[in-house]
């Protein structure tokens, strides 16, 4: 998914430069990936998700699943062997153009979506919906307006799970106060602004640093009052470090409707 003046600015760059690596990265680096591990690790995801699926929401029907920010359908091609239908979803049409190639028996359906909402698709759509290590490169604007989406398209008793980092730019172990200078810069400056910035950044480097994809992150407070809002209910909530920055807590959210 995306970060800057487009909704996947970025992720339209690297899914033509590096795709599998932009999707899974190791060690905080782009990585190169043989397809066959690449797509093992989305298999070990999928049947990971399943088994919880199956322990938290085990009333969940198996007729249709969404894959949110299914980057080249690492995960999507997993659940097919799951779900009757598996739709992905992705804001980068170079990830969602090297998705549908990848997939040669055209187990799954991969739908470009460069719109701030999900109206392309109905209320109640699915039974279950997946997200995971997307959210987390969405602007915390953005990620208040998708979040209500995919409650929204969720089917009243199917099952949400979407992973996201909790508020990202402050060093819990340091406190506020003595948070760099440039952080307390950057407080006062503009949104705007700082994008702009950012790009400029990531121009200046190759396009081999996964320093690219900026990491955001969300209070689960601020996640729950959306969640509720949007007429959802978190029936588990438990640490996740996917995100791979040790400093910060990550969750992963288990909703139903």
């Amino acid at each position: 998914m995306t970060i800057w003046r487009r909704p996947a600015s970025t992720w339209e760059a690297l899914g033509r430069t590096n795709a599998l690596g932009a999707v899974l990265t190791r060690e905080g680096q782009l990585a190169s990936w043989d397809p066959a591990d690449f797509f093992a690790t989305g298999r070990a995801d999928a049947a990971r998700f399943v088994a919880d699926l199956s322990a938290l929401v085990p009333s969940a029907s198996r007729a249709r699943a969404l894959d949110f920010g299914c980057g080249v359908g690492r995960v999507t091609r997993a659940l097919a062997d799951y779900f009757g239908e598996v739709v992905g979803v992705d804001a980068a049409a170079s990830m969602i153009d090297r998705a549908r190639a990848l997939d040669a028996d055209r187990r799954c359906s991969f739908v470009l979506n460069e719109a701030h909402d999900l109206r392309q698709f109905g209320s109640g759509a699915f039974s279950v919906v997946y997200s995971r290590l997307v959210l987390q490169h969405i602007r915390p604007a953005l990620v208040g307006r998708y979040i209500p989406e995919l409650v929204r398209v969720l089917a009243p008793g199917g099952a949400l799970m979407f992973q996201l980092p909790d508020v990202v730019g402050i060093d819990p172990a340091r406190g506020l106060g003595r948070v760099p200078v440039i952080a307390h810069l950057k407080r006062r400056v503009p949104w705007p602004a700082v994008v702009t910035w950012r790009r400029i950044k990531c121009r200046l480097r190759t396009r081999t640093e996964a320093s690219q994809m900026t990491l955001f992150g969300m209070s689960p407070d601020d996640v729950r009052a959306l969640i509720g809002g949007a007429g959802g209910r978190v029936v588990d909530m438990r640490p996740d470090s996917s995100h791979g920055c040790e400093r910060v807590p990550g969750f992963e959210y288990w909703v139903t409707r």
